[in-house]
């Protein structure tokens, strides 16, 4: 069967199913909830007008992660210019909805997230956004997304080993950041 003959792909669809682990490279990327949810649209209207270069049979998820991440990229360039334009910084939005108890840690002992970890807390947050866009994004897919390495690698068009890695070394410096005692701020 030539491609002609294959059936289109329902961009909204697929959009919709793989929603959540786009919308996780993009926060890993651009670092901010508001400029995440804008890669977003921007990305899926990009989909749409180039759905004909879409192959059938093949990942619509990788296709659209490099549709997103290029999105994305181009986001935290602009937002660099902006920096240097106009000296201001945009401000890391807090992604829970709630605060979260002091005493409660938000990962177990293995580096990866406790389950419906709904709210992320000030600390963790700052860990994340100091870890490489792409070893955040491998992380938080494997965490927050379960998603197995190999589908990590295919998302993100990086070697599985690199994948594997990169979520190794974001754990373990995420739990040295998370049990190092931080001075109070005044």
């Amino acid at each position: 069967m030539n491609q002609s003959d294959a059936k289109p792909v329902d961009i909204a669809a697929q959009l919709t199913q793989h929603h959540r682990s786009l919308w996780v490279v993009a926060v890993s990327v651009v670092a901010n909830v508001s400029d995440a949810d804008d890669v977003m649209q921007e990305a899926a209207i990009i989909a749409m007008r180039k759905q004909h270069d879409f192959t059938p049979g093949t990942s619509f998820r990788a296709w659209m992660g490099e549709i997103v991440r290029n999105v994305a990229l181009n986001r935290r360039r602009q937002t660099k210019r902006e920096i240097r334009r106009f000296g201001y910084l945009h401000e890391v939005k807090d992604v829970s909805s709630s605060p979260q108890s002091s005493t409660s840690s938000p990962m177990r002992r293995d580096g990866s997230l406790k389950p419906l970890q709904e709210a992320i807390d000030d600390q963790l947050l700052a860990a994340l956004m100091q870890l490489d866009p792409v070893a955040r994004a491998c992380f938080l897919l494997r965490s927050l997304e379960g998603m197995d390495y190999a589908e990590i690698s295919q998302l993100l068009d990086l070697p599985k080993g690199t994948a594997m890695s990169h979520v190794f070394r974001c754990r373990r410096i995420l739990a040295s950041a998370l049990t190092t005692p931080q001075e109070p701020t005044a």
